[in-house]
């Protein structure tokens, strides 16, 4: 068995089948209810897993925490409700214990956004004992003793549907993280709570309150924490949505030397360069994305070393009337059957 997959949920009901399906057989579920008025932990129960009830007392880390403490196997992998675990992880997972059996492992979340979908990785898979354990009310971070609990980068990958507008919407988690937000922030500063206070506001289109909080989050200094290469990417998109352009240009461009690995950030500078106008910019930037490629190195939108770059860069060319370079580009974001790529090959061939 080895593994003790732990959810901690509450009205869940369109989403627990999905998850618990997900999971190899072989594998210990726990599943702690935090109070649904739906038939959660009726089907949980039923599809096998060991159901427990949790008084919830807005602290995600309490409940997490409580979790594990019913798990019995030698490695806990946190999953919620909302993800899917693909088949590819199970083997991924036994080869990584292999390896690194004493060490928290951080995964890939692939996260469906509607149309797009983003990358960002998460310690979720790490050894049960009493030395492992999550702090923080909100967004919490798995600790190690007093300490932020280091980690293996890892190629499991785990897929998110949360973020899906509609979702998002109808479970009503934008007012209910804001609050939560308020009240961490308010009892423990950090630019990674105010990275995902700003991230929450961006992604609710309130784009002022989502660059006054990256702006808090920045003034950390946390370069080498991994929140903080994408969070300076929210920010730009932050400013270009105020109509700050040339700002944007300004602070992001420096941070190319501390992150040269990271495509998302000449994409965001060619994408503002875009709209400033200066295409010849807009190119350079565009092939520095193309040429770092793609990577799960960082939290990323897939595309931005790869066809999206390539399109961006099909649309340069079939604008300079250089059609047959254009096409080039054209066919290397087709190959990854992106739609806007393949209807710009069809009007040209």
């Amino acid at each position: 068995m080895n593994i003790s997959v732990c959810l901690i949920v509450k009205d869940e009901e369109s989403n627990i089948v999905r998850v618990l399906r997900s999971i190899p057989e072989r594998y210990e579920v726990i599943v702690l209810d935090t109070g649904s008025l739906d038939r959660t932990p009726v089907i949980a129960a039923a599809m096998g897993a060991k159901v427990y009830h949790y008084r919830w007392n807005n602290n995600f880390s309490d409940a997490r925490n409580q979790s594990i403490q019913y798990a019995t196997q030698p490695h806990v992998l946190i999953l919620d409700a909302d993800e899917v675990l693909p088949p590819s992880a199970e083997k991924l997972i036994d080869e990584y214990l292999i390896r690194f059996s004493d060490f928290p492992a951080a995964v890939i979340i692939h996260n469906f956004q509607d149309q797009e979908s983003t990358n960002h990785r998460m310690v979720r898979l790490f050894p049960n004992n009493s030395r492992f354990h999550y702090k923080g009310m909100v967004h919490e971070q798995l600790h190690d003793n007093d300490k932020l609990a280091s980690f293996k980068m890892s190629e499991i990958r785990i897929d998110h549907y949360g973020y899906e507008k509609d979702e998002y919407a109808s479970k009503g988690k934008f007012e209910r993280y804001i609050r939560l937000y308020r009240m961490q922030l308010e009892a423990e500063p950090s630019g990674y709570m105010y990275y995902q206070l700003g991230k929450l506001y961006y992604s609710n289109q309130q784009f002022g309150e989502a660059y006054n909080a990256f702006q808090r989050a920045i003034e950390f200094e946390e370069y080498q924490r991994p929140y903080f290469p994408p969070m300076l990417v929210q920010f730009g998109y932050s400013l270009k949505e105020l109509g700050f352009v040339k700002e944007a240009i300004e602070i992001i461009n420096p941070f190319q030397e501390e992150y040269p690995d990271f495509p998302d950030l000449p994409f965001l500078l060619g994408t503002l360069s875009m709209e400033k106008g200066d295409l010849e910019e807009m190119k350079n930037y565009f092939e520095k994305a193309l040429l770092i490629g793609e990577t799960n190195d960082y939290s990323t939108s897939r595309g931005s070393g790869s066809y999206k770059a390539a399109h961006n860069l099909g649309v340069y060319y079939e604008v300079m009337g250089k059609a047959n370079v254009a096409v080039k580009y054209y066919k290397e974001a087709a190959s990854y059957n992106y739609d806007p790529s393949l209807m710009r090959l069809k009007e040209l061939q």
